[in-house]
């Protein structure tokens, strides 16, 4: 393989896993037959073609927002015509990462939404909620509200790893693919 190949495959990064898989060979394989017979690198503007065919293909092929928001924060199953993107995500190097980050910001949008309750609540029943009443100033009211946010955040976790999110063997399988295999064949291409 020389450094002109090298260079085609590394652009071919831009492209969604799946895609590479199918058609990687054939868009490597068709660059080098056009290649001009002294060239030695990838010419910049073919380089920034196949970067851009990359990014638009990653883009096309994206769930919709509401979709993609179930998946992420509930682990709904995503309509056939994502399959393949649930696949490449679940099997994706940061998938651990992608699963627990979004797990943070679902738990900090629900503290986010009931904050005010807290608030408007202590004030119905009439108690002070900046903690005059029970506490001694804003130092214990924030020392008790870390320890409050600590224990909501325990028991999201432990209802988030071993009840409602998945992990990438049961994602793959909720998408029709069994752990650690390929696609069935012939469906690379009826993706979308």
């Amino acid at each position: 393989m020389d450094a002109y190949e090298q260079q085609l495959r590394r652009a071919l990064r831009w492209y969604p896993r799946h895609y590479r898989e199918s058609r990687g060979e054939e868009i490597v394989a068709t660059a080098l037959e056009l290649r001009a017979p002294d060239a030695t690198t990838v010419d910049r503007a073919e380089l920034r073609g196949l970067a851009l065919a990359g990014v638009r293909t990653r883009l096309r092929e994206r769930p919709p927002l509401w979709a993609w928001a179930g998946y992420r924060l509930f682990g709904s199953r995503l309509p056939y015509r994502y399959r393949m993107w649930a696949r490449d995500d679940a099997a994706g190097r940061w998938f651990a990462v992608r699963r627990f980050g979004w797990g943070l910001v679902a738990l900090v949008a629900v503290m986010a939404a009931c904050a005010p309750l807290a608030v408007v609540g202590a004030l119905y029943a009439g108690v002070d909620p900046w903690g005059t009443e029970h506490t001694m100033g804003l130092v214990p009211k924030a020392v008790e509200t870390v320890l409050a946010l600590g224990a909501l955040w325990s028991a999201y976790w432990i209802v988030v790893q071993f009840v409602v999110r998945p992990d990438r063997g049961s994602v793959l399988a909720r998408h029709g693919f069994a752990p650690g295999t390929e696609p069935p064949a012939g469906t690379a291409g009826h993706h979308g």
